[in-house]
């Protein structure tokens, strides 16, 4: 049961996630760039582009 490990688990939980899949969360609104944090260097550059591609797209599109 997901509720009672994190009520008892205050440590953070480090996983590695494929960067399409990434992408499509933020775009679907499901995950914020608050909600997590990149590790090294090169993950944050992919992201800060990530983001900056979906940014363009959206402006595109209006």
């Amino acid at each position: 049961m997901m509720g009672n490990y994190l009520a008892t688990n205050s440590e953070l939980i480090r996983v590695a996630i494929d960067p399409r899949r990434l992408e499509s969360l933020i775009r679907e609104g499901r995950i914020d760039v608050t909600d997590f944090s990149c590790l090294d260097r090169s993950s944050k550059q992919g992201v800060w582009a990530m983001l900056r591609s979906l940014t363009a797209s959206k402006l595109q599109k209006s």
